[in-house]
């Protein structure tokens, strides 16, 4: 009986195995058949430009039709909204924070002069306002308008970044995935819902990946100006968002220098030297005069959360900073707790306490105490690869939907980093030994000296990589773990960006498809 049972579970896996075969090969003959079929009919540019359809279409559907999307105020809108004259039309309550969406705000005459405290994102909304006045012409803002202007912004750089990453594919099925992929990953509702919002997130979004397209697209020798302009303007405006990206510019203007030689003629040095300057001069000025996102409540939670919770001795830890060891009861907590044992605004923290450290200082423990702040960024990876907040509703109150919920339409890719990916530091690593296994490549020397084009890709991920990385250090240092949702964004991005275009180099290299 059991030799009868044996043969019929080897015919039946002989018969699955045989199925399989054939439907490789079946996959396998179609798809070369439709590259055969599509050879020369179909370029990069129709690629991007398909992508930035898909892209926008589900942008539409999320935003702009019933029932709309956003992002619910975390109580930070008003900081940034009052001084252009915009304000909540309602009393704080349960509709106001955290809970829904609120779409429409009563707009006024702006707080202080049009420059005053102008930024990148200040400038947005001075734009939508006006546009939503031309429109409406009553006094009240429709969030929509600045949706749709960070939308117009979006969309172009969606199809440069896709472009880029398929520039070295041979086959119309390998690049219509690697256009998929791009599609997934940065159209997904945790990234767009921002867009319907008063958060910096968008503009950082759409500066990261612009100025990623820009960078690889000098792999090239056309419109070498153009994406140099293109990377400069963005990776101001990337670095000037708020004083905790200032370290941005530091980067994109090393990798500046860079760009000064892959061509000898003096227009383009020229524009190279000028761009770093500006990338660097953008440095000083957003860590002078940025706003900062940090707060007393964030310095707080930088120790308690941060220094004190990867301390073995708190006592000895907190002698380290001059401050008193009974300090030490304070371990782990966090101001954000909904019954924080003592309010970070408390004036008895102020003498003794607060006084005895800087975030310079927290750097400096960290530098001394790398195990600290290893265990630290391996807490930061498992935020990063959580970009939506988690106190966050996406629902107007109105769509019937319970508080703080949030919406599952094309949430694949948010929901698959969620539950799948492995979220340690041992990730990241691996991440950066795979862009170095990936991209390295050896300058090319061409007639008339050298070009060095074919480095490019490698330097870019290096750069983004530590780009996030240093997002991450930052936060860490200047608010421990407990802000690391309403801060890592740039470090989640950046992860992606390192995520999809080393898909599209595996895809390449493998030739599966």
């Amino acid at each position: 009986m059991n030799m009868k049972n044996n043969k019929d579970e080897w015919k039946t896996a002989r018969f699955i195995f045989s199925g399989l075969s054939r439907l490789a090969a079946f996959s396998k003959k179609t798809v070369a058949g439709l590259n055969k079929n599509r050879e020369g009919k179909y370029s990069i540019t129709v690629i991007g430009l398909g992508a930035g359809a898909l892209a926008l279409l589900l942008l539409v559907i999320m935003l702009f039709v019933p029932p709309f999307l956003g992002m619910s105020d975390d109580g930070s809108f008003a900081r940034r909204i009052n001084p252009a004259g915009i304000y909540h039309r309602e009393d704080a309550g349960e509709n106001l924070y955290f809970n829904y969406y609120v779409r429409e705000y009563l707009s006024l005459a702006p707080e202080s002069g049009f420059f005053a405290g102008l930024t990148g994102q200040r400038a947005l909304i001075y734009a939508a306002k006006g546009l939503d006045g031309l429109f409406t012409r009553d006094n009240i803002f429709d969030l929509r308008f600045l949706a749709l202007i960070y939308g117009l912004l979006y969309i172009p750089a969606v199809i440069l970044l896709v472009k880029q990453a398929a520039y070295r594919v041979k086959t119309f099925t390998e690049s219509v995935v690697i256009g998929l992929a791009g599609v997934v990953i940065f159209a997904d509702v945790s990234y767009i819902t921002y867009f319907s919002s008063f958060y910096t997130e968008p503009l950082v979004l759409i500066s990261i990946i612009f100025c990623a397209g820009a960078a690889l697209a000098l792999q090239q020798e056309r419109y070498n100006m153009l994406y140099l302009i293109i990377y400069t303007i963005f990776g101001v405006v990337l670095t000037t968002i708020e004083n905790k990206y200032a370290i941005t510019g530091l980067f994109l203007g090393i990798l500046g220098v860079k760009f000064v030689f892959i061509d000898k003629g003096l227009f383009w040095r020229t524009g190279c030297i000028a761009a770093v300057l500006l990338l660097f001069l953008s440095v000083m000025f957003s860590a002078a005069y940025a706003p900062s996102s940090f707060t007393l409540s964030g310095k707080y939670n930088a120790m308690t959360r941060g220094v004190l919770l990867q301390s073995t001795d708190p006592e000895e830890t907190l002698r380290e900073f001059g401050i008193d060891g009974s300090y030490s009861i304070l371990a782990d907590t966090s101001s954000n707790e909904q019954y924080p044992l003592l309010d970070p605004e408390n004036k008895d923290l102020k003498q003794g306490f607060y006084d005895r450290y800087n975030s310079a200082e927290i750097a400096y423990y960290y530098f001394k105490h790398p195990r600290s702040l290893v265990a630290m960024l391996d807490i930061s990876v498992k935020a990063a690869f959580n970009v939506r907040r988690e106190f966050s509703g996406n629902y107007e109150k109105g769509a019937g939907m319970p508080r703080m919920a949030k919406s599952l339409f094309w949430s694949l890719w948010s929901s698959f980093k969620t539950n799948s990916i492995p979220k340690t530091i041992g990730f990241l690593i691996v991440l950066l030994v795979a862009i170095v296994l990936l991209f390295k490549q050896k300058s090319v020397k061409i007639i008339k000296g050298y070009r060095q084009r074919s480095s490019i890709p490698l330097e870019v991920m290096l750069v983004i990589f530590f780009v996030g990385v240093s997002n991450a250090i930052i936060t860490i240092v200047n608010s421990g773990d407990a802000e690391m949702i309403q801060n890592l964004f740039l470090f989640s991005v950046s992860l992606d960006l390192i995520i999809y275009l080393s898909l599209a180099e595996v895809l390449h290299r493998l030739k599966i498809l």
